[in-house]
């Protein structure tokens, strides 16, 4: 471990205290996707607390989603510098993160947030309240002197991710325009490592209009969707490729009016998972070239990618090697992986700017009940970022002696 490691990694170890209570009040507050108040009530406190650390905080409101916070921290002013803290050329360091959960009103009172040993435990504790800490951590680094990252620093948290970030995806994507990179807080994967690369989420809906009929008196009159819709599942469920890591799951499905009448109607929606452009390409044209099976039926289908692929490209490559210097530096290694999972990063590699997902506290248990984080990890995990933060210049940056 070099000695600038030792001191950033003591620096947050003296700060845990402080880390962990402001993780209880996170967890604290019930923040679902579908509550804009309770999602509005964390970017708050967050606000406060990083506006408390001397960052430069923008609340930019939204009519049907939680708030999308901003802010910013480092270095300021220089060459295509504006007064914010970011550049207009591409000059600044993207921290991104999350504010909303996947649980409902009531889930903290009901779980209410706890320690046991190294373990926290709590709704959204380890997707990712304790990311958000992370955050502050480094801001209050910055104000105390601590932490002299080489770029100025953008954290932007968006207010709706858990249902693909509909409100915040433009937001996000601007900023990550005037980004050199992009460090993702997201959970990491269960070794530890990093996420370079993650599926594109893909929707699809297949709806088949049939004729009504009295199922045990003149079946021959009608047209049953349901019997149709079957088999054009199956009939997308055959454009599934295991091989290339592209998955097809029928999620949901709808039909029909009583169980003696020939369905008239029947829907489904399904969800598919592919790892590159072209693999989505070829599932978007099937899909859209099903044709019914019975004449007398008609189909209409929608295919929707609502998350990019996050390709583990050349530059995300070289960023993720620096971050395992980084962290060797710091006395442990960085692994990386891929996951199914889409995230806001997945929205800012489609742009081409490298990223690098799964910086998150670790631990398990997302959108899981047993859902808990360790909170002996959050100083080497909040150092392993100053590190970045000081270090890196972009995919292919100079770097700092010690």
């Amino acid at each position: 471990m070099t000695t600038r490691a030792r001191e950033l990694l003591a620096y947050f170890e003296s700060q845990k205290s402080a880390a962990v209570d402001l993780l209880g009040r996170l967890v604290a507050i019930d923040s679902p996707t579908s509550d804009k108040a309770g999602v509005d009530r964390v970017g708050a406190l967050v606000g406060e607390e990083l506006r408390a650390a001397g960052a430069r905080v923008t609340i930019i409101p939204q009519d049907n989603a939680g708030d999308v916070v901003r802010a910013t921290f480092g270095p300021v002013g220089g060459p295509g510098v504006r007064g914010a803290g970011v550049s207009s050329d591409g000059q600044a360091a993207m921290l991104l993160a999350h504010l909303d959960t996947v649980w409902p009103r009531g889930e903290a009172a009901r779980r209410p947030f706890r320690i046991e040993g190294p373990w926290a435990y709590g709704p959204g504790v380890y997707d990712m309240k304790a990311g958000v800490v992370l955050c502050v951590l480094l801001a209050r680094a910055v104000s105390g002197g601590v932490l002299k990252p080489c770029l100025p620093v953008v954290c932007l948290f968006s207010g709706d991710e858990e249902t693909g970030s509909p409100a915040s995806r433009p937001h996000v994507e601007a900023e990550a325009r005037a980004a050199r990179y992009v460090l993702g807080l997201e959970p990491s994967n269960p070794d530890g490592g990093a996420k370079t690369a993650r599926k594109g989420v893909g929707r699809l809906v297949v709806e088949v209009i049939g004729v009504p009929a009295h199922a045990g008196i003149d079946p021959e009159k009608g047209v049953n969707a349901i019997e149709e819709l079957s088999a054009q599942i199956l009939a997308v469920k055959l454009l599934e490729d295991r091989a290339m890591s592209t998955t097809v799951n029928a999620g949901l499905i709808e039909g029909g009016v009583a169980r003696n009448v020939v369905a008239p109607r029947a829907r489904a929606e399904l969800d598919v998972r592919v790892p590159s452009p072209v693999e989505w390409a070829r599932i978007e044209t099937a899909v859209l070239n099903l044709r019914p099976r019975n004449p007398g039926a008609r189909l209409r289908v929608e295919a929707a990618l609502t998350h990019p692929p996050m390709v583990r490209s050349a530059a995300i490559a070289a960023l993720y090697d620096q971050a395992r210097r980084v962290a060797r530096d710091a006395g442990f290694d960085l692994g990386e992986g891929a996951t199914g999972g889409g995230s806001d990063g997945s929205y800012c590699a489609a742009l081409g700017v490298p990223v690098l997902d799964g910086l998150g506290v670790e631990g398990e248990g997302a959108h899981a009940e047993s859902e808990r984080v360790r909170l002996d990890r959050i100083a080497p995990r909040a150092a392993l970022l100053a590190g970045l933060l000081e270090r890196v210049e972009g995919p292919e940056p100079r770097t700092r002696s010690d």
